[in-house]
């Protein structure tokens, strides 16, 4: 279990939901609240978006010698002040919504920190960065890990690092493809790391709908995290794999059904008592039987309802005798035998 801003995320819980902005309202810090605004009205628990500061988190003339010029001078337009940071955190709170935000540097970490948030989203692409997980887990937040484009050996490599560093963390299975096809997920994998690693596994989900995640939480992920927009017809890399509010509301009410169906008693609900009543069976009677008379197999049967001796007691109503003269196709009680 992990505990935060007042909220537990762990197997005992209902699954928590976080509407992951990242981008895609670019550098609209009014686009943003409304984003915020959307999210709370669908019920979800979190917002997250990112912390970019490009000469931070890359060299621009590497990024450039790959041909990837572009994606660094993106991240500067998406580069949050520590003003509107701000902003949109305290609109988080105004929207009693978790503010949420995946730091890219050791430099977006320290402005995280001056946000006082309580938690970290570690992106995939961070998995391998020890010295980024050591940084944010030096904060002692709890950690939100996602794993995609990485074998199960180099999760273990960071839950070992974890393990040593980090005061509480999760992990979240992902596969890092724009948008993920359903059948290239391997959802058996949340209880599997659960087991492995005994740390609360969720789930980032890529693929579009929110079919994906209804079955991830009915595996036992314990977040989710989906790619979230208020109109998908933005501009924006995202848009394609975020889903719009009311899909998010309908995630949210899979979340809610999952933990309210997620218990393992066998037990008899006061709704099936009375059907019950005529959907059980009972030992009747195939043909007349005098008084006195020894009951064998062949006079008896099984039908419904059930308001008579229950069928479970056939063989022991074989060889039992008849206390009056019973007819045919007679629901037998006990004061009928002897």
């Amino acid at each position: 279990m992990i505990e935060f801003n007042n909220e537990q995320i762990g197997n005992g819980d209902q699954p928590f939901i976080v509407a992951e902005v990242g981008v895609n309202f670019r550098d609209d810090i009014e686009l943003g609240k409304a984003f915020i605004e959307e999210a709370a009205e669908a019920g979800a628990d979190a917002v997250k978006f990112q912390t970019h500061i490009p000469s931070a988190e890359m060299v621009e003339s590497e990024m450039d010698a790959l041909g990837m010029s572009d994606l660094y001078d993106r991240m500067g337009v998406y580069e949050l002040s520590m003003e509107e940071h701000r902003e949109l955190k305290q609109h988080c709170e105004d929207c009693d919504i978790t503010f949420l935000s995946t730091p890219f540097s050791p430099a977006a970490v320290e402005r995280l920190e001056k946000l006082d948030v309580g938690a970290y989203k570690v992106g995939s692409g961070e998995l391998t960065n020890h010295h980024l997980l050591r940084t944010i887990a030096e904060t002692g937040k709890p950690m939100i890990v996602s794993t995609g484009m990485h074998g199960m050996a180099t999760v273990q490599e960071a839950a070992a690092l974890l393990d040593k560093h980090a005061s509480e963390y999760m992990f979240l299975y992902c596969v890092s493809e724009y948008p993920t096809e359903p059948s290239d997920f391997n959802l058996g994998l949340i209880q599997r790391m659960e087991a492995e690693f005994d740390v609360p596994i969720g789930f980032s989900d890529h693929s579009t709908g929110v079919e994906a995640a209804a079955i991830a939480m009915a595996r036992g992920a314990t977040l989710v995290e989906k790619h979230f927009t208020i109109d998908r017809r933005l501009p924006g890399g995202d848009q394609e794999v975020s889903i719009e509010p009311e899909e998010l509301q309908k995630l949210v009410e899979y979340a809610t059904l999952c933990h309210k169906t997620k218990g393992d008693d066998k037990e008899v609900r006061d709704g099936e008592v009375s059907i019950a009543e005529w959907a059980r069976h009972s030992v009747v009677t195939t043909s007349q039987v005098a008084t006195g008379e020894t009951l064998t197999a062949e006079q008896l049967t099984t039908k419904r309802p059930g308001t008579g001796i229950p069928a479970t007691e056939f063989d022991e109503t074989v060889g039992r005798v008849a206390a009056r003269d019973l007819e045919a196709n007679r629901t037998l009680q006990e004061a009928d035998l002897e």
